[in-house]
């Protein structure tokens, strides 16, 4: 039944909240079970996967048991914690309405997802690994044609062609990394055919689970609620920030500055147009924002003796370390989070031991299962984008340290709880003058590679500049306002995330610039988008509460809507344009499924590299993920081609362009023209947003154009002239007794060669041509024993003449192939 685990999920949600409303308060218990919920389905998933069992009926019994759980906690919860008075919240209704309205209409606008399944970049890979998943309940592909299992095909012939290097006995890379598939593929095992995708793996756990509930065309549909938990998340962080303001202007105003900044994200046309594209910044972003919201919705319930602050912060922390789950960029988040919470220690606050070690243990689990299923991406992105040296550790070795430096963390916290008054407030101050310092520099970077651009980018690609392009001008100044004036300000309990949120800035600074957009300026939608969103909202709400005790309600209402539409105006100059309204490739799960229906189950599929229409880099990953086909992702060698076709295993070949002729030449330089026959064509739609560089795309691209599917014939044909045919050749017809060839042109001096089977029947097998000058016996040679039957051609054959081969047996006639080269 479609959308049954969905319903079970949204169910368990709402049973949670319920039975927590009266013990934790609306909004902890909101976030309570959508986070758990959130955690409970990505740890059954991500665990079915290590068990290679993420299946229709392990997933539905594995979320009904882990759902039923959580209830029965919540349940349990709920007898021990004492009920809390309810706090009436000013104008409840209007700001309920609000919200409902902010959040429709921000679904809304990121309804159907793109469901990308071109490869070549990270968001096809992305899909295409989630179907995989489902279709076979394991993350790592094994090709068929690497293990040497597609008939005729020599293992040897295709290591050569992906260029597998032997590895040293004891290299860390055997097993581990041999070489090379295509983009965002590594062969991690080359002689059983092993490969691992690049890239951590929670999200397309969940693209998988999303197909098992809801079909193959909606696996990409978990963006939706990924951005709802988002929206929810930072309307609940901006809120309690309010909340927890000195000023009781501000705390008046906390629902309206949640508001705010819901708006602000739900309008950023560049968050709008990431939300919909399978990239793990969206995922990454709800986690990072729920784990804000519940790890300070904790501290105000410890600080105000309210009970839940132990449970809402062990869920922060898992939310978190959920984040490291997704991209490796968050797992060194986790590590400045974690160490900003060794500094800014209070003085004896459960919450934050807590959050820390969940923090710590979720992120040690999620580095473990990166060495152990993203070892190549993990230790080259940790080099290429965090410029530390390049590792090459072995998978137990590098577990080891991990753990290691888990415990020794945990270690290190347990040591500084005996630290001294006078010692934490140093500790803090060291941390706030870090962070203060982090802000500085990173508004220093971005204004100067603004002015003078970058080594390979111009000023207008520049991070500032594409801020600005999106966002306008305001929600940035009042952003990098905003964050210095938490630093300064904030408490010890606040203290972690604003220096976090300060760390995030200059890494955003720091980056070399956009190379084109959408696809490069993705990176700031998991992070520094919803840092500049709550910090703009709360500094608004700050400014806003001056005005009135200076100017009086009135004038400070009117600055506010005047605020309010200087920062909500300016982007939505952009949202007219056609790309904010499609999805990238909307078509391509019908597309791609009528291309790829065509090629069986036990045959070798290659890509044309002539032009136009050069599908290998896109289509090969879909080929073998998505549609489970052997397809070859390198050019072939002639002697795959060849062995194949005289094995009898189908061959097909995807070309771009339409040729009249059904049949065609496909051109080999080693081993002469392939004969084919078209068996389908077609014209693949793929519209996309355009790519621009230094500015935002407007307009559509077609990425897509005719194709055409052929089979090689079996025959193979040399440049020679020579040329062998096999019984399913399309030159060959048979007749009641023997074939008889099409007009093929014949080689002067040449011998035909006809091998039977082992074991074949005496037969009376006599060869003749026939041309249009008449037919012509053709005289028989001296056969060697278990050789083939050979005939000897005239010196003068005709140009072309068919060849008509005919038998006289007592069964049914049959041979194996056909030649006709020249004697030797």
């Amino acid at each position: 039944m479609p959308g049954l685990l969905t319903a079970l999920a949204l169910l368990t949600a709402l049973a949670v909240a319920a039975l927590l409303r009266d013990r934790l308060g609306t909004a902890a218990a909101l976030g309570v079970a959508l986070a758990g919920t959130f955690l409970v389905a990505s740890a059954v998933g991500l665990l079915l996967l290590d068990l290679g069992r993420l299946q229709p009926w392990p997933l539905r019994l594995g979320l009904i048991g882990a759902f039923a759980a959580f209830v029965l906690l919540a349940f349990v919860a709920r007898r021990r914690l004492p009920p809390v008075t309810p706090i009436l919240a000013l104008h409840a209704r209007p700001l309920a309405l609000g919200l409902g309205v902010l959040l429709v209409a921000g679904v809304g606008l990121r309804l159907c997802p793109s469901p990308y399944l071109q490869g070549g970049q990270d968001q096809g890979i992305y899909v295409n690994v989630g179907h995989h998943i489902a279709r076979t309940g394991g993350l790592r592909p094994v090709d068929r044609l690497l293990r040497g299992a597609v008939r005729g095909v020599s293992q040897a012939d295709v290591l050569a062609a992906y260029r597998v290097q032997p590895q040293p006995e004891d290299s860390p890379l055997v097993g581990v990394r041999e070489g090379r598939w295509t983009a965002g593929l590594h062969i991690e095992d080359a002689r059983a055919g092993r490969l691992v995708p690049a890239f951590f793996h929670l999200m397309p756990v969940w693209f998988a689970m999303c197909e098992l509930d809801w079909g193959f065309a909606r696996s990409t549909w978990p963006l939706v609620p990924f951005w709802a938990l988002s929206a929810l998340a930072l309307f609940g962080l901006a809120r309690r920030l309010a909340l927890d303001s000195g000023d009781p202007l501000v705390r008046r105003r906390a629902g309206a500055i949640g508001l705010v900044a819901l708006a602000g994200l739900a309008l950023h046309p560049l968050d709008l147009w990431i939300s919909s594209f399978t990239v793990t910044e969206n995922l990454a972003r709800a986690c990072l924002l729920a784990a804000a919201w519940l790890a300070l919705e904790a501290g105000a319930a410890e600080r105000d003796d309210r009970p839940g602050a132990r449970l809402l912060a062990v869920l922060g922390g898992l939310c978190f370390a959920a984040s490291a789950f997704t991209r490796g960029s968050f797992v060194a988040h986790a590590i400045a989070l974690a160490l900003a919470l060794l500094l800014a220690r209070d003085e004896a606050s459960r919450s934050r031991r807590v959050l820390f070690a969940a923090l710590v243990g979720g992120t040690t689990l999620a580095v473990v299962q990166a060495v152990l299923h993203s070892w190549p991406y993990f230790f080259s992105a940790a080099a290429n984008h965090f410029h530390v040296p390049r590792l090459t550790p072995r998978p137990a070795v590098a577990v080891a340290w991990t753990i290691a430096a888990g415990a020794a963390l945990l270690l290190v916290d347990l040591g500084l709880r005996r630290l001294s008054a006078p010692a934490r407030t140093v500790a803090r101050r060291v941390l706030r003058i870090g962070a203060g310092l982090a802000l500085a520099l990173a508004a220093f970077v971005l204004v100067q590679r603004a002015w003078l651009g970058g080594s390979e980018t111009g000023p207008d690609q520049q991070v500032l500049a594409v801020l600005l392009r999106h966002g306008g001008p305001l929600p940035l100044l009042l952003g990098l306002a905003g964050v210095g004036l938490a630093v300064r300000r904030a408490d010890a309990q606040r203290l972690p995330w604003v220096a976090l949120a300060a760390a995030i800035v200059l890494t955003a600074a720091l980056k070399s610039g956009v190379r084109y957009e959408f696809y490069y300026a993705r990176y700031f939608v998991a992070d520094v988008v919803p840092v500049l969103t709550v910090a703009s909202a709360c500094l608004l709400g700050h400014f806003i509460a001056r005005a009135e005790r200076r100017l009086g309600p009135r004038r400070a209402a009117l600055a506010f809507a005047v605020l309010l539409l200087a920062w909500l105006l300016p982007p939505l100059r952009l949202l007219p344009r056609e790309v904010y309204w499609t999805r990238d490739l909307a078509d391509d799960p019908a597309e791609l499924a009528g291309i790829f229906a065509h090629v069986p189950e036990d045959s070798l599929l290659l890509f044309d590299d002539r032009a136009p229409g050069r599908w290998r880099g896109l289509l090969a990953a879909p080929a073998l993920l998505s549609f489970g086909k052997s397809a070859l992702a390198v050019p072939p060698g002639g002697h795959i081609v060849e062995g194949a076709l005289k094995a009898g295993t189908p061959v097909f070949l995807l070309s771009g362009g339409w040729e009249p002729a059904d049949r065609q030449l496909w051109p080999s330089p080693a081993h002469g023209p392939w004969r084919t026959r078209v068996v389908a064509r077609g014209i693949y739609h793929a519209p996309r947003a355009e790519t621009v560089e230094g500015g935002v795309p407007a307009r559509l691209v077609d990425g897509g154009g005719p194709w055409e599917l052929q089979q090689l014939d079996r025959s193979i044909w040399r440049s020679s002239g020579a040329f062998s045919l096999y019984p399913d050749s399309m030159f060959v017809a048979a007749a009641p007794a023997g074939f008889v060839t099409e007009p093929l042109p014949l080689p002067a001096g040449a011998r035909i060669e006809l091998r039977l089977p082992a074991g074949a029947p005496d037969c009376e097998i006599t060869a003749a041509l026939h041309a249009d000058t008449g037919p012509l016996a053709l005289a028989s040679l001296p056969r060697e024993p278990d050789g083939p039957l050979l005939w000897a051609l005239p010196a003068s054959p005709p140009a072309t003449a068919a060849l008509v081969i005919a038998a006289e047996c007592g069964s049914t006639f049959a041979w194996r192939w056909l030649s006709v080269r020249a004697a030797p």
